[in-house]
């Protein structure tokens, strides 16, 4: 018997930050583990290529995990998917704490993204769920406490593996601390039988993987015949789920993702989040060249995290989709044009700005973009799209990533800032897309 959320009378401050306490720790999965890193590789025996596994495996469970669970929430409902995810957060730390050798460790961090994923799609189904009324801010302050977990994720990296680089690699595990937060949330009630699409959901799954997998490839050092395989795979899953989706219109893959404002809402957010992660990612290396240590690092983060939280709330009660596109458009190419100033300039100054402005960009994105589509998605059928919508984010944050990591060698790392610096500003075209249409009330 399927389940629907049935909204509580909790503010929407109480909502919002419990929500965003329960999403945010996913964010540490590559930012946090990549501080420690070199020794997890050390204490695994392994090259530090080799360990690069350890942040691809998380993109792609944490993308494969969102896309899925988001669906299931329609079909199981909020509470099952949430205890799901706790067993699969708690099993994944678990086999981290003790891995020996980088498979296990590997296929621990794997199994821990899945429950992360879990964690978000039911996060982001839980916000939208909400009365109309009260959305607006609940998914303000959402988006603040994921810019807040954006920006401190240097930082808790920084400081756990002061402790043992296992506990850096098992920071997501902090969103099992929300569930009972957000199990209250969770009340459900029942509906109508639905019968689980299984071969869609596992055509999903493999076609979500293969994106990912194509996408890090370039940090993988994968040989020109494999990736040449990989895409043809990908594409041939791709071509087998479209069919599915043809023939199951009812099925684990929603509707939604056929209609223009969802695939402009999923280039927008998509450019957003590959700025923001390329820009986590390249910030503290070129902090770095000036000396500072990873702990200095974070700490400099905070203010910008505190802006973008602010800028956030500020953002959430934009009325209409005009002036929200206007403030998004706006976000995104000032976080474009922050990236190109802090490529050429490259001082400590420039480059928090840089910072400031992905966080900022990032918190109003999910907002407005969650809103966005929420309006114009059945209930029942809107986890399946918010999760399918995190996942294009998430494709384009890995594409973000992996395409600096792919250009430093050759280029430097400011040439490559400065050529991602392109991904806000497709996303700021994609805004006025997905924001175009008069939003209906829901």
């Amino acid at each position: 018997m399927a389940t629907t959320v049935v909204p509580t009378a909790a503010s929407a401050t109480s909502v919002g930050w419990r929500l965003g306490v329960l999403y945010g720790p996913a964010i540490y999965g590559v930012s946090a583990a990549a501080v420690a890193l070199p020794v997890a590789a050390k204490g695994l025996h392994s090259a530090p290529a080799t360990a690069v596994w350890i942040l691809t495996i998380h993109a792609l469970g944490l993308g494969v995990g969102a896309a899925v669970a988001g669906r299931a929430t329609d079909i199981w409902g909020p509470r099952r998917v949430l205890s799901l995810g706790a067993v699969l957060l708690a099993a994944g730390a678990m086999i981290c704490a003790l891995a020996t050798v980088l498979i296990v460790a590997v296929g621990g961090r794997g199994v821990l993204a899945m429950g992360s994923g879990a964690m978000t799609a039911t996060a982001l189904t839980l916000a939208t769920g909400r009365p109309p009324g009260q959305r607006p801010a609940v998914l303000a302050r959402l988006g603040a406490a994921m810019a807040l977990s954006s920006a401190t994720a240097p930082l808790a990296g920084a400081l756990a593996v002061t402790a043992s680089w296992r506990a850096a690699l098992v920071l997501p595990a902090l969103s099992l601390t929300a569930i009972p937060l957000c199990w209250p949330l969770a009340q459900s009630r029942q509906s109508l039988p639905t019968r689980v699409d299984w071969v869609g959901a596992g055509l999903l799954a493999l076609t979500a993987a293969g994106l990912l997998l194509t996408i890090q490839s370039a940090t993988l050092h994968f040989t020109p015949l494999s990736v040449a395989g990989l895409l043809a795979g990908t594409c041939a899953l791709a071509f087998l789920l479209d069919q599915h989706r043809g023939r199951h219109p009812n099925g684990f893959i929603s509707e939604v993702i056929s209609q223009r404002r969802f695939l402009f809402a999923g280039l927008s957010g998509a450019g957003i989040y590959g700025g923001m992660f390329a820009c986590v990612y390249a910030v503290p290396q070129l902090l770095t060249a000036f000396g500072y240590s990873a702990r200095s690092i974070g700490l400099m983060l905070l203010p910008g995290a505190i802006v973008a939280a602010v800028a956030a709330r500020v953002a959430g009660y934009a009325a209409g989709d005009l002036t929200r596109r206007q403030v998004l458009v706006a976000a995104a190419m000032l976080f474009s044009a922050s990236m190109l100033l802090a490529a050429w300039n490259r001082r400590p100054a420039t480059l928090m700005f840089a910072a400031t402005a992905g966080f900022a960009a990032f918190a109003i994105a999910q907002t407005y973009l969650t809103a966005a589509i929420t309006a114009r998605v059945d209930p029942r059928q809107r986890g399946g799209a918010l999760g399918l919508l995190n996942l294009m984010f998430f494709v384009g944050g890995a594409l973000g990533a992996a395409t600096c990591s792919a250009l430093w060698q050759p280029l430097g790392l400011p040439a490559a800032l400065a050529m991602v610096a392109a991904l806000p500003a497709v996303a700021a075209a994609g805004a006025r897309a997905a924001l175009r249409e008069p939003q209906r009330a829901s």
